[in-house]
């Protein structure tokens, strides 16, 4: 059993940082053998607890200051196998702790050992895995001294695992933007000898400029398609109201920095009024507002934004539609996990999704989906991934017209599932040869990679077989930086308790 160390761990109110975690865990779990034999994520091996170890280190102590437990859901998936240590740096906030542990990080790169848990929990892992998303980014700081000391602390964990000489795997990221080009240089720099697996082909094509280049830089996928969807029947009553099944579609909404709250439920309610007069033709009967995180900071809660634009939606349907059209208009609540949400948006017709890890779970189901972006290229870069490079608009200034005309064609369109699967296949098989091919390198100059040699699965993550009904997406990610770096212009700027039903049940992904 080996013993991997995730860093930068986030909230579980965060459901997609949360479906992050999940999935790097099943998508290691899979790929690199258990002492006992290999570990089976898609029943009774994780049930038995049977997979690696993971020690979690959050990436800031916030995630403990809130009502709810952090990691409860990764804690209940994974059970005991599972550890959340405390964070290497504090929040940049509280400044004496932040100086005291940037001295402490000094001293360690220096001297050695500090005698920090956390780094004692780098020193015994035998692989150091930075959790995928957008993490690494200070574009938004105002003074160039504070972005520099965010940089340095989000770079702590590995900086210290390189000392150490772990292997650093960073699986499935997004970077940018930075607030000084030196800032950039400094920051690929020091991932020289890591694993670098970008998500989407405009942080990609940044690695590709790196200079010296990055000599283990590739593109993947995000890694919270790498998650094993158990079975949940914590929405069996959203999905079947009375016990009868009724037709829906789902709208997942988000604040944002300087974001027009009227003015975005205004745009909301254009939209939600014409997906809902186009009913018939979309084969739905419900509109269900999904708050899909729930904090745990204050900007990142859905769920006064969704109770905002839910009330306004009210009344204006009321007046404009009378009765009939505000009702089918409904607020969902409650802590799901990220499973259920898997399940909740695999039975919509169709999703149109403000969260970014909403628009991910509803391709791994090949539900249609349409993005509305708002920070960096994550969103307008794996969309293309699916051919869906057109079915994205910006969140501060979208058109409803447009988007309801797109998702009509997307419904119409019965070949995506086995598309998306297709995609989401391949990509998870080049994440995985990408990491495979990594681990059996020869040591990094730290020279103590070989302390522990990993026993690797060949047979995780086969590459699909193509088929007539599985062609190539139109309208794919280019291959080039240069059409990279045109996706890097019109992206948007900027940055980042129910129990689980039936938790060790599998289900298939698809369709």
């Amino acid at each position: 059993m080996a013993k991997i160390c995730m860093t930068h761990g986030w909230h579980d109110d965060n459901k997609g940082d949360s479906a992050i975690l999940m999935g790097t865990i099943d998508f290691l779990d899979q790929l690199i053998d258990a002492e006992q034999g290999r570990s089976d994520v898609s029943g009774a091996g994780v049930a038995k607890a049977e997979g690696h170890r993971i020690d979690i280190l959050p990436i800031d102590d916030q995630v403990f200051a809130t009502e709810r437990g952090p990691f409860r859901h990764i804690r209940r998936r994974y059970r005991e196998r599972v550890t959340v240590g405390q964070p290497l740096m504090p929040p940049m906030r509280d400044k004496l702790r932040f100086v005291t542990s940037l001295l402490g990080l000094g001293a360690k790169m220096m001297f050695g050992k500090q005698g920090k848990s956390g780094n004692d929990i780098i020193d015994a892992a035998d692989l150091v895995v930075v959790k995928g998303g957008h993490i690494f980014h200070n574009g938004s700081f105002k003074k160039t001294l504070s972005s520099w000391l965010a940089l340095i602390g989000y770079l702590a964990p590995v900086m210290l695992a390189r000392k150490a000489g772990k292997r650093v795997l960073l699986l499935g990221h997004s970077f940018g933007p930075f607030k000084t080009p030196a800032q950039e240089r400094f920051f690929l720099r020091t991932l020289s000898d890591c694993l670098v697996v970008s998500r989407e082909e405009i942080t990609h094509a940044m690695t590709q400029k790196a200079d010296p280049k990055l000599p283990h830089a590739l593109l993947g996928t995000d890694m919270a398609f790498a998650m094993a969807p158990r079975a949940s029947d914590e929405h069996a009553a959203v999905k079947a109201p009375n016990g009868v099944a009724s037709p829906y579609a789902v709208i997942t909404l988000r604040d944002w920095w300087g974001l027009d709250q009227q003015a975005f439920a205004e745009r909301v309610e254009v939209l939600s009024r014409s997906l809902l007069e186009s009913r018939e033709r979309l084969g739905i009967e419900r509109l269900l507002v999904v708050p899909h995180v729930l904090g745990p900071t204050d900007i990142e809660n859905d769920q006064r934004i969704s109770q905002l634009v839910f009330d306004h939606l009210q009344k204006a349907l009321a007046t404009a539609g009378g009765e009939d059209l505000a009702t089918r208009v409904e607020l969902v609540q409650g802590d799901p996990s990220p499973d259920a949400l898997v399940d909740l948006y695999r039975d919509a017709q169709f999703l149109v999704g403000t969260r970014f890890h909403s628009v991910i779970f509803a391709l791994m189901s090949g539900t249609p989906v349409y993005a509305l972006s708002y920070c960096g290229p994550k969103a307008p870069g794996i969309m293309r991934d699916f051919g869906l490079g057109d079915s994205v608009q910006d969140i501060e200034n979208f058109d409803p017209a447009r988007i309801v005309a797109d998702i009509e064609q997307l419904v119409a369109d019965k070949a995506f599932p086995a598309l998306a699967e297709k995609v989401i296949a391949e990509k998870l098989a080049i994440t995985a040869d990408i990491t495979r091919d990594f681990l059996r390198r020869a040591p990094g100059r730290a020279g103590v990679w070989g302390q522990r040699e990993l026993k690797l699965n060949d047979a995780a993550f086969p590459a699909p077989v193509a088929t007539a009904t599985t062609a190539a997406p139109v309208n794919s990610a280019p291959a080039d930086a240069a059409a990279a770096d045109t996706m890097a212009a019109d992206a948007p700027a900027g940055d980042n308790s129910a129990t689980a039903a039936h938790d060790s049940e599998p289900v298939v992904r698809g369709a």
